[in-house]
């Protein structure tokens, strides 16, 4: 049976290569789609390693613009004044780098015997009761971390699981813009987004007046909105400008990957519309195919081939032709983790020609169905008449 249905493609093989073609660049198109959605939607089920629901955040703005004595008694004043407030629970100061913002600081050196890269964070002692950091090794900062002679500092696992795997750091002393003492490790600080790489990142321990670009503040449970004016004009009031903006973590992460889940849903749109047009070219191709092959389709009845024969026949002709396109297409697939083209897990890839595979035959058998059902529906006697 499969050699005689190997013999009718190649007898149009014409027609065929022209949809074997077209099958072969849809399950590409799938391939490169679908790993781009899986790479995404694993970098967003990762953990932020901090929380944002009910944290507030307050940009700061014309602090830097004061003396440095005018900036501390400010943000000490300040500080001070929000702590007060009993809607607030913890206040942690930080610079522009904060959550969602975008901005990055990254240093390096190779003083360590080995290229080490990393993001540096400035932080205080208060990030870890304000964000709920998870500290998995070691501990988090105190006040009397300030003053010690060798900087101690905190990182997080993806910065050990690159530099230092399987070893225990904590207490050990690095180089990194001077001599550095590991006393803790958290389990993650993907700050920049929920669609950034977990990168190696560095919590740099500085004293809170000391940054001026953003307040985090952790609140007491779900604070109403009436709150942002009285929040709002006592920062006004205290920072001495009216050009301070509030907001909350959660609006920050919702916009941040605005943008992402955009270009997700358009390419999984582009993708819905290419699958469509391949569905109706293929059912329309194999429902001319089949009315053209009425008398042969006759003649096999007439000797004795049942309904289920018929609609087996066609369905494993576009099976096979399938095949030979998905098979192709894998070929070419695969070679990317094979050869190590990317730096992305090999398993992303796997993932994707599988699902693309599923989707193209899913969708093949879909469409030779019902024209094949018709198929078997014919009278010996009427398509012999035609004929």
């Amino acid at each position: 049976m499969i050699k005689h249905v190997f013999k009718l493609l190649w007898n149009k093989k014409g027609s065929n290569a022209l949809m074997a073609l077209e099958i072969f660049l849809s399950f590409i198109v799938l391939f490169f789609v679908l790993s781009y959605l899986f790479f995404n939607l694993d970098r967003v089920n990762q953990t932020l390693g901090f929380e944002t629901e009910n944290v507030w955040m307050i940009e700061m703005d014309a602090i830097d613009k004061l003396d440095s004595l005018e900036a501390v008694t400010t943000l000490q004043n300040l500080k001070r004044n929000l702590i007060n407030l009993k809607e607030i629970e913890s206040v942690s100061f930080t610079e522009s780098i904060a959550p969602f913002k975008g901005n990055q600081w990254r240093t390096g050196t190779d003083d360590n015997g080995f290229n080490m890269n990393t993001l540096m964070c400035p932080v205080d002692t208060d990030l870890l009761a304000t964000v709920g950091l998870n500290v998995v090794q070691g501990r988090w900062y105190t006040e009397e971390d300030l003053n010690e002679t060798i900087k101690p500092i905190v990182v997080n696992q993806a910065f050990i699981d690159r530099y230092y795997p399987d070893k225990s750091m904590i207490d050990s002393i690095f180089i990194l813009n001077g001599d550095r003492r590991l006393i803790g490790v958290i389990d993650e600080y993907r700050y920049i987004g929920e669609f950034a790489d977990s990168e190696p990142t560095v919590m740099e321990l500085t004293d809170y007046f000391q940054n001026m670009g953003n307040v985090l503040l952790k609140m007491k449970g779900d604070i109403p909105t009436s709150f942002e004016e009285e929040l709002y004009n006592l920062t006004n009031t205290t920072i001495k400008s009216t050009s301070n903006t509030i907001t909350t973590l959660e609006y920050e992460r919702a916009k941040d990957s605005n943008e992402s889940w955009v270009l997700i849903v358009a390419l999984l749109f582009i993708c819905g519309f290419l699958c469509i047009n391949v569905a109706l070219g293929l059912f329309g191709v194999l429902w001319y195919n089949i009315n053209k092959r009425r008398s042969e389709i006759g003649l096999r009845q007439a000797l004795g081939a049942h309904s289920i024969d018929i609609t087996k026949q066609f369905i494993l002709e576009i099976l096979l032709l399938t095949l030979l396109a998905v098979g192709l297409g894998i070929f070419f697939a695969i070679q990317i983790p094979l050869l190590k083209v990317t730096e992305y897990p090999d398993s992303l890839f796997y993932r994707s020609i599988l699902f693309s595979t599923l989707i193209i035959f899913l969708l093949v058998i879909t469409c030779a169905l019902f024209p094949s059902v018709q198929a078997a529906r014919i009278s010996p006697a009427d398509s012999l008449h035609e004929d």
